[in-house]
């Protein structure tokens, strides 16, 4: 087993001053340059010079253990090539995208093929298939599962994305045992500008599910809550100068949902829109808690190290090839 072990931090200048002296930034040493960050069951996984390791952090050491890692499975037939296969544990078994088409040419997830359509597989092993019309395709790599509605059945949360209006957040559900597209966000009104979920638990305080997403992660950056309210979504809440994606890749997942102000509240983390700084995020009421710079943007999926008697720590792989954690 390789292990590599560092025990450096390096305190930036919070944007919050009172929490000055609480957030710090730990690099890890690594044997390559950072590719990617993968959470995978409740793990932190960093891929660095293309072999994996596996994230460990205590009080004042941050280690890497060399992990071998398992073959994905083959995606089903149909499904979009670069898409992944998500799992439930209630009433839906399995969702991805599938049938691929060109028919959008954005691209920002790294190629010009999106999914026009979703498969759903029940607990009992019936599938069924939720397709598009020609004006918009799923411009999203992996569906999300969420009981949005609290009765105990998952709902299923989408990017699709108009070829004409641009994007919008959709909850696909059952309804008369069928699945169909039941509410969506409006679109954001041109073609080419597109939103990235950023987190589903209750942001707010109410006991219910909320929603966050970014408005054009790369150009807006505006953190906004939806709520499920009257059986369809509103929006509850914004913040500004947020970013949850780079341009032209498939890191879908560069921000993360904890409690980090210790209000028993789920919070955010996420770089800023230029990605120069790490920020943490509450909507009780919407506010920053904390912020921190970082030595370089940011351009990987987020992940979450649990540490003893404190928040969790973020990890984040940075356009300079470094890793880091941010903690307190």
């Amino acid at each position: 087993m390789r292990r590599i072990v560092l025990a450096s931090f390096v305190v930036f200048a919070c944007v919050n001053a009172a929490q000055a002296d609480d957030l710090r930034v730990q690099r890890i040493d690594t044997p390559a340059r950072v590719q990617a960050i993968e959470t995978v069951n409740g793990q932190v996984q960093v891929n660095a010079g293309g072999l994996w390791y596996r994230v460990v952090l205590n009080d004042k050491d941050a280690t890497l253990n060399f992990i071998d890692r398992p073959v994905r499975p083959k995606n089903p037939e149909r499904a979009l090539p670069d898409g992944r296969v998500t799992t439930g544990t209630r009433d839906i078994a399995r969702a991805w995208f599938a049938e691929p088409t060109d028919t959008y040419d954005h691209g920002v997830l790294g190629d010009k093929i999106e999914a026009s359509a979703l498969v759903i597989e029940r607990s009992d092993g019936r599938r069924e298939t939720v397709k598009l019309n020609g004006d918009a395709v799923f411009e999203d790599l992996e569906p999300r599962l969420a009981d949005l509605d609290g009765d105990g059945r998952d709902e299923i949360i989408v990017v699709k994305s108009y070829l004409r209006r641009g994007s919008a957040m959709a909850v696909i559900a059952e309804r008369k045992g069928k699945y169909e597209i039941v509410a969506e966000t409006p679109p954001l009104g041109a073609p080419h500008q597109w939103l990235n979920p950023a987190g589903i638990a209750d942001f707010n305080g109410d006991g219910k599910i909320d929603i966050a997403l970014v408005r054009e992660p790369h150009v807006v950056g505006a953190l906004e809550l939806w709520s499920w309210i009257g059986g369809g979504l509103r929006k509850t809440g914004e913040l500004a100068d947020t970013s949850n994606h780079v341009a032209g890749t498939r890191a879908l997942n560069m921000s993360a949902a904890a409690d980090f102000d210790g209000d028993g509240v789920p919070d955010l983390a996420m770089p800023s829109l230029d990605r120069s700084k790490l920020r943490l995020l509450s909507f009780m009421p919407a506010h920053e808690i904390a912020s921190v710079a970082l030595p370089a943007p940011a351009v990987t999926n987020l992940g979450l190290v649990p540490i003893e008697n404190s928040p969790p720590a973020v990890v984040l792989g940075l356009a300079d090839g470094s890793l880091v954690a941010v903690r307190r």
